[in-house]
């Protein structure tokens, strides 16, 4: 494998609800629509940092081979904040439901999770 140069990584959510996605990472991350294709794909990223970034796809769209036009399910998607006590208060008052409440891990991690309209879960953490 050591061939293989990856030069980028961006996650893309199949999905059959568009445009709740997309509102649900404007709001959690505040991510800013930079790419959209003929209402099956709009990419997503932070507009203070670029690279960063999320897609989302139309899940019966010929991108996707058919037999993984399905629901997404056992996915998490890590965000690494400057402080996660910042990002839980503001989550919690724009009412975002918390599927995992704000804790500290034995391994140093402090983290919280919510889950995006489709089910797949958001990990946001930092490192105390």
């Amino acid at each position: 494998m050591g061939d293989i140069a990856v030069t980028r990584l961006l996650p893309n959510i199949c999905t059959d609800r568009m445009e709740e996605t997309r509102d649900f990472y404007t709001e959690l991350l505040g991510f800013v629509v930079c790419f959209e294709h003929q209402g099956w794909y709009t990419q997503m990223a932070s507009p203070t940092n670029p690279q960063l970034q999320v897609g989302i796809v139309r899940r019966d769209h010929e991108f996707t081979p058919k037999a993984f036009q399905q629901p997404a399910q056992g996915v998490i998607i890590s965000a690494q904040v400057e402080d996660v006590d910042v990002a839980y208060s503001e989550v919690r008052r724009r009412g975002i439901r918390i599927e995992l409440e704000l804790q500290d891990e034995s391994f140093g991690m402090r983290r919280f999770m919510v889950a995006d309209p489709n089910g797949v879960l958001v990990n946001v953490f930092s490192f105390p």
